[in-house]
C-alpha cells in the first residue's frame, strides 16, 4: 500500500487559526497605538507620529510574520487553558520583543525610539493579547463548535481489549469535528455484548454487521484496528472501498498524555489521538474541492433568485388549484447516509405520499426509484391537452423542471451540490445494497450523468447506479461545466423531464 507524506500540515493549521492572526495584527499595532498616545499625552508632546514611529509600525508587522513562521504560535490554541495560555502569550511577547529590538538596531532607531513607549508597547500588548485569545476561544467553543451540525460519523471495527484503548484515543479531543457513531468487535457476542457501551458508544454488533449498518445509516468513515487480522481487514476495506467510504488502519496510539500536536504523523495521518494509514476510493485534490465549491455557491446563488421569482409567478396558480404548502420539503438522504431537507415547489397534490403505495404497481423502476406515465397526484393532471396526455400546472411545472429551483437553497446551504447523483428518499435508502451504496459517497445534485442520459428511457435502477459510479470514478470541474450545458440543452428542450 503507497502512503503519500501530507506535507500540508502546516498550512492548513495557518488556515485555521486565520482569525487568532488577524486579532493578533490588530492587537499589535493597537498596542502600539496606545503606547505612542500615552506617552506623548504623559509628557505633554506634540500628538504626531514621527518618521521612526511609522517605520516602527511596520517592523512590529514583520516581527508577528516571523513569529508565525517559526515559533507557530497558534499551534494547539484551542486546546489550551487560561494557565497555559497565559506562559503561551508571555513566551509570545518575550519573542517580539527581543526581534523588534533587533531590528531596531539594525535600522538604528533605537537613539530615537522612546524606551518607555518600547516596555508599555509590550505591556500593552501581552495584557490585551491575552484578554482576546481568551475571549476568542470562548466564542469559538461556546457559539460556533457546539453549534457545528456538519460533523463527520466515523464507526470502528476492533477486538474488544482494543476497542476501549482506541476510542479513548479517539475521544481524545473534545473540539473535533468527528463522532464516534459505533464500535464494532471482531469477537462480539451477541448474547453478553448487546446494548453494551465503551465509553461513550455503543457497541453495534460483529464484523459481519458494519457493511449492513454502513449500507442504511449515516457513516463517513471507517477506522479498522490493528488488532484486525490481515484477511478481515482486506475483505472488509475492500468492501468498503467499492462503496466509496473512506478507511483508515491505525498502526499505532499515542498515550493519552502525549502530545496531540505532535508532528511524527504528518507522513500519514491523524485522527484524535491515533496515527492510521488512510485509504480513499479516489483521491481529490483540495483545490478541485474548492472549486467546486465556488462554482455551487455562485451557480446556487443565481439559481436562488430566479427561485425566488418562479416561486412568485407560479406559486398562486398552486394554492388555488390545491391548498397547501407552495414549497415542498421532503427528507431525503445525502452524502454518505446524511439526512436533509430537500426543497422542491410543489407539483403534487397534498396526498401524494399517501397514494403512492396504491400506484406501485405501475411503477416503471425497479423497486429503488418511483416513476409512472401519466401520475395522477400531479396537480391538475385532470386536465387533458389534444392528444389526451395530462396538461395542468403541475405538469407543466415538471416538464419544465421549475419543480427543481427551490433545491438552489440547498446547493447554498451545502446539503447539496449542482452536479451529482439525485438523493434517494428514506423509503428507498431502506432497499439499498451495498453495490448502491457508492452513489451516496458524494454530496447528491440537482442534475447528474443520469439526466443528462435520457432519464426518462432508464428504467433499471442498476443502470442508474453504473452512471453514477462513472460520474464518481472521472469527476473534474470540467465534467461538471459540460453536465450544467447540457441539462440547460435539455430544460429548453423539454427532455427527459419526469
Amino acid at each position: 500500500m503507497k502512503v503519500k507524506r501530507q506535507n500540508s500540515r502546516k498550512e492548513r493549521d495557518s488556515i485555521k487559526h486565520f482569525d487568532f492572526i488577524l486579532q493578533d495584527f490588530i492587537i499589535v499595532e493597537v498596542s502600539f497605538f496606545l503606547a505612542v498616545l500615552w506617552y506623548y499625552l504623559s509628557f505633554e508632546k506634540p500628538l504626531f507620529f514621527p518618521y521612526y514611529y511609522r517605520q516602527q509600525s511596520i517592523s512590529l508587522f514583520a516581527c508577528l510574520m516571523v513569529s508565525l513562521a517559526v515559533n507557530q504560535p497558534y499551534k494547539g490554541i484551542l486546546k489550551r487553558d487560561k494557565w497555559m495560555e497565559l506562559s503561551a502569550v508571555i513566551k509570545h511577547t518575550f519573542f517580539l520583543a527581543v526581534f523588534d529590538l533587533v531590528l531596531l538596531f539594525i535600522t538604528k532607531d533605537t537613539d530615537a525610539t522612546s524606551r518607555l513607549t518600547f516596555v508599555a508597547t509590550w505591556t500593552i500588548y501581552c495584557c490585551l493579547e491575552f484578554i482576546s485569545r481568551c475571549a476568542l476561544k470562548k466564542f469559538i467553543r461556546n457559539y460556533i463548535l457546539k453549534k457545528r451540525a456538519a460533523k463527520r460519523q466515523i464507526v470502528v471495527l476492533a477486538k474488544r481489549e482494543r476497542a476501549t484503548i482506541l476510542e479513548k484515543n479517539l475521544e481524545y479531543y473534545y473540539l473535533r469535528d468527528y463522532d464516534v457513531a459505533g464500535v464494532f468487535l471482531t469477537d462480539y457476542n451477541r448474547e453478553g455484548d448487546e446494548n453494551t457501551i465503551i465509553i461513550h458508544t455503543n457497541v453495534l454488533g460483529g464484523t459481519s454487521d458494519l457493511i449492513d449498518y454502513a449500507v442504511h445509516n449515516w457513516v463517513d468513515e471507517v477506522i479498522i484496528d490493528s488488532s484486525v487480522d490481515e484477511k478481515t481487514n482486506n475483505e472488509i476495506s475492500n468492501e468498503l472501498s467499492d462503496m466509496g467510504i473512506i478507511t483508515h488502519r491505525t498502526v499505532a496510539v499515542f498515550p493519552e498524555n502525549e502530545d496531540s500536536s505532535s508532528e511524527e504523523a504528518s507522513y500519514v495521518e491523524k485522527i484524535g489521538n491515533c496515527i492510521v494509514i488512510t485509504h480513499k476510493p479516489r483521491e481529490i485534490m483540495p483545490l478541485q474541492v474548492f472549486f467546486k465549491r465556488v462554482l455551487d455557491l455562485i451557480g446556487g446563488l443565481i439559481g436562488s433568485f430566479f427561485a425566488i421569482i418562479i416561486i412568485i409567478i407560479v406559486g398562486p396558480i398552486i394554492k388555488k388549484k390545491s391548498p397547501g404548502p407552495i414549497i415542498f420539503a421532503q427528507e431525503r438522504v445525502g452524502k454518505n447516509g446524511k439526512t436533509f431537507k430537500m426543497y422542491k415547489i410543489r407539483s403534487m397534490y397534498m396526498d401524494a405520499e399517501k397514494r403512492k403505495a396504491e400506484l406501485m404497481s405501475q411503477n416503471k423502476m425497479d423497486g429503488f426509484m418511483f416513476k409512472i406515465d401519466d401520475d395522477p397526484r400531479i396537480i391538475g393532471s385532470e386536465k387533458k391537452d389534444k392528444d389526451g396526455r395530462p396538461n395542468g400546472i403541475g405538469n407543466f411545472i415538471r416538464r419544465t423542471s421549475l419543480d427543481e429551483f427551490p433545491q438552489f437553497f440547498n446547493v447554498v446551504k451545502g446539503d447539496m451540490s449542482l452536479v451529482g447523483t439525485r438523493p434517494p428518499t428514506i423509503d428507498e435508502w431502506n432497499k439499498y445494497t451495498p453495490q448502491h451504496r457508492k452513489r451516496l459517497s458524494i454530496k447528491p445534485g440537482i442534475t447528474g450523468l443520469w439526466q443528462i442520459s435520457g432519464r426518462s428511457d432508464i428504467t433499471d435502477f442498476n443502470d442508474v447506479v453504473k452512471l453514477d459510479s462513472e460520474y464518481i470514478d472521472t469527476w473534474t470541474v470540467g465534467t461538471d461545466f459540460k453536465i450544467l450545458l447540457k441539462t440547460v440543452a435539455k430544460v429548453l428542450k423539454k427532455e427527459g423531464a419526469e
